[in-house]
């Protein structure tokens, strides 16, 4: 055993960490990339990963900073590499002092560099996969004739009156089309979807498009929605309504949460979008069930609770716009 200069006690393992740490270097095109620290008051990393099948191919690094910086993202690399990125996002600094046996006190901070650069690479990769695949289905369904991010914001364009201070809700998230639709323009807006891997693929757009400073993804039902009555300015749903079963339960609680003077902004397939989707999910063996209303239904179901609604027609979509008094 050796000691460092604060007279703490250093593994044989620590010190062979520090001697010869591994996997030290930059990986060209990485697949995930974190710079973590801070490099002008302290320890400072940098992060490379490969990732091949979901498993961490390789982990490389540069570290700016002390040996307790160098030894633990050794041991990090080490940990990471061959690991599924589900096992991989487990790895906690605890694994790293096991595998140390031990970390001096004054360096323990350091024992969370590697592990987070592992992270915040891994966030990084899941960001940009998931936005490799969020353009290659929005440019499919372009090249079909439906243009979803044009419809969205065509959607959107009814909001226009609305002050910049405007609380808005969106009602079924899906991949979070309609909600960056409403975040570009600069409004707050909360989404809900009950399913939770619908909201972890709009966390991930939401963060690509630097937008989730704008959106506020919760999981809740839309024919409860958990909030009090009269809270925004607008509700709004996209592609929702012909998935539901009770449509008239979802639009009880969207005119509940909304306020007077208020929005109600609902889009949904006409028979040319119902048939581009139903053709591209038949490609990929998927069937494309409609439950719920058409939107002729929706605006006569306004109609008949006195609220003055119109309806346009679009290439792909019809949109109901409801005008609350």
């Amino acid at each position: 055993m050796s000691t460092d200069s604060s007279n703490e006690i250093l593994t044989p393992q620590f010190i062979e960490h520090f001697n010869n740490p591994r996997n030290v270097g930059i990986i060209e095109n990485p697949d995930g990339y974190a710079k973590v620290g801070d490099q002008s008051c302290g320890d400072f990393i940098q992060v490379w990963i490969k990732i091949n099948d979901n498993i961490i191919t390789d982990y490389k690094y540069k570290v700016f900073g002390c040996g307790g910086a160098i030894a633990t993202t050794s041991v990090a690399s080490e940990l990471a590499i061959g690991k599924e990125l589900r096992e991989a996002i487990q790895l906690t600094d605890d694994d790293v002092i096991r595998t140390l046996g031990a970390v001096p006190e004054n360096k323990a901070h350091c024992s969370l560099l590697g592990i987070n650069g592992l992270r915040a690479a891994i966030a990084d990769y899941l960001v940009k996969d998931n936005h490799k695949k969020y353009a290659e289905r929005m440019f499919k369904y372009k090249q079909a004739g439906y243009d979803i991010q044009k419809h969205r914001d065509e959607l959107v364009k009814f909001l226009v009156a609305l002050p910049t201070d405007a609380q808005i809700l969106d009602v079924g998230t899906g991949k979070g089309h309609l909600a960056l639709a409403i975040a570009r323009k600069g409004w707050q807006c909360v989404s809900i979807d009950k399913s939770e891997e619908e909201l972890h693929f709009a966390t991930l757009n939401a963060v690509h498009f630097r937008l989730d400073n704008l959106i506020k993804l919760k999981e809740g039902d839309a024919k409860q929605i958990d909030y009090p009555d009269k809270t925004f300015s607008a509700v709004c749903c996209a592609d929702l309504i012909h998935h539901v079963v009770q449509p008239d339960a979802v639009l009880l609680e969207m005119l509940r949460v909304c306020q007077s003077g208020g929005i109600i902004a609902i889009s949904d397939l006409n028979e040319n979008g119902e048939k581009i989707i139903a053709d591209i999910l038949k490609q990929d063996g998927k069937e494309h069930p409609v439950l719920g209303w058409k939107m002729e239904k929706v605006k006569q179901w306004f109609e008949k609770k006195g609220i003055k609604v119109n309806m346009y027609e679009k290439e792909c979509e019809t949109f109901v716009i409801a005008e609350m008094e």
